[in-house]
């Protein structure tokens, strides 16, 4: 039986605020600025261009000394090496489903091994898989407007039973109210859900150990969860 932890769901919060951290399908940055603003240095790691061109736009609008704290670079959450070693890995926005293999999400483990020192934490978020089977994604749209125009998104899930994963499928229209042009933007995504059993194999097969499954933020797991937030500890 999994002894759960009395530490808060995110114990890197208890460690020194100098410490180090690289963050495994940064985005955007938001979540590396949040943690850069309480002291923590940041390098987060992404595989679009465009979306770390954003993050450094974020970054040079912060205060000098948060933005000194933060860098990030190109590369692949299964494969990129930084030649330095972490006192912990994160992984958030369930870059974690998006390796849909297991060869994918043990090559993303291995990645977080390689750059932690014995006891270093990796914490990260999937798509929970009873919540996925207990109900399945539907059909979902989502609208959005201001004074400049307007924005309809469509997502259309296809689940994949053998395979534990869901495509999903984004019409996006977006049309300018001054110019009245309208643009339609078409992308699929394919996400995996997974299981605690499966999840702690791969981890003590990377060199980890659970310390902890629980909701984002804390909050005792349940088969209604969408979303599984796993805390390991390099052995």
């Amino acid at each position: 039986m999994q002894k759960r932890s009395s530490s808060p769901a995110c114990p890197i919060a208890m460690e020194s605020r100098r410490a180090h951290i690289l963050d495994l399908g940064c985005g955007t940055g938001r979540h590396a600025v949040e943690l850069a603003a309480i002291g923590y240095n940041v390098c987060g790691i992404d595989l679009s261009a465009d979306t770390l061109a954003q993050a450094d736009a974020r970054r040079i609008t912060l205060p000098h000394d948060v933005a000194q704290r933060l860098r990030f670079q190109r590369g692949d959450a299964r494969t990129v090496r930084t030649e330095e070693t972490y006192d912990a890995v994160v992984s958030l926005f369930q870059v974690a489903s998006y390796q849909t293999t297991n060869a994918d999400f043990m090559a993303m483990c291995h990645t977080a091994a390689t750059h932690l020192p014995r006891s270093g934490l990796f914490l990260f978020d999937c798509w929970y898989g009873p919540a996925m089977l207990a109900d399945p994604p539907k059909v979902h749209v989502k609208r959005a407007s201001n004074e400049e125009g307007a924005v309809i998104r469509i997502a259309e899930p296809t689940m994949r039973p053998h395979d534990n994963t869901v495509e999903v499928n984004y019409t996006i229209t977006m049309t300018d109210w001054k110019t009245h042009a309208l643009e339609v933007v078409v992308e699929s995504h394919m996400m995996r859900y997974m299981f605690k059993p499966e999840v702690e194999l791969m981890l003590d097969l990377s060199g980890f150990e659970v310390l902890d499954s629980a909701t984002w933020m804390g909050g005792e797991l349940s088969a209604v969860d969408s979303s599984a937030t796993f805390i390991a500890r390099k052995r």
